[in-house]
């Protein structure tokens, strides 16, 4: 199998991963334009894609941008507070032809592959989920509900009957 890494930004700069999919390139096109919904990836990030996955931090060099060329990286623990601790002492390399990927919520989240950008099944723009008459389909709500539960179950445990 083609071996291949994925940069996934989530949500604008809130954190950065690299991704090894266990799928070839064709295969990942297809995965991703056929997901419904972005929702399982929203509280913890990426973790559970198919495939392993490492939590980043850039190393920017004076004037170096992301979109100019692709800066040095390492593979990072994310602790109490936010705070990240490098696993390995020389940073990485990305390489040039990394495939990008944008996650947070369904309206925003893209794959972009040799410069052709592709939508999730469940991509809506933002003018559409802005409209007033907007319903998620039952599929995203459902998925959305789940990783909601999800992540409040992990911070607070399970819901307690409630006694009348």
């Amino acid at each position: 199998m083609e071996k291949y890494i994925v940069h996934i930004e989530e949500e604008y700069g809130y954190r950065d991963w690299v991704w090894s999919p266990d799928m070839t390139v064709d295969e990942l096109k297809v995965w991703w334009e056929s997901l419904p919904t972005v929702a399982p990836y929203f509280f913890e990030g990426p973790v559970s894609l198919p495939g392993e996955v490492h939590q980043i931090c850039f190393h920017y060099e004076d004037g170096e941008e992301l979109l100019t060329k692709p800066p040095s990286y390492s593979l990072v623990e994310e602790v109490e507070g936010r705070t990240v601790i490098p696993l390995h002492p020389n940073p990485l390399k990305m390489p040039e032809d990394t495939i990008r990927m944008h996650i947070h919520e369904d309206f925003d989240s893209y794959l972009v592959i040799d410069s052709v950008t592709y939508t999730h099944a469940g991509y809506v723009t933002s003018d559409e989920r802005d409209d007033e008459d907007y319903e998620s389909a039952p599929e995203a709500k459902e998925a959305w509900d789940k990783a909601l539960y999800d992540d409040m179950t992990k911070k607070f445990g399970e819901p307690k009957e409630d006694k009348q």
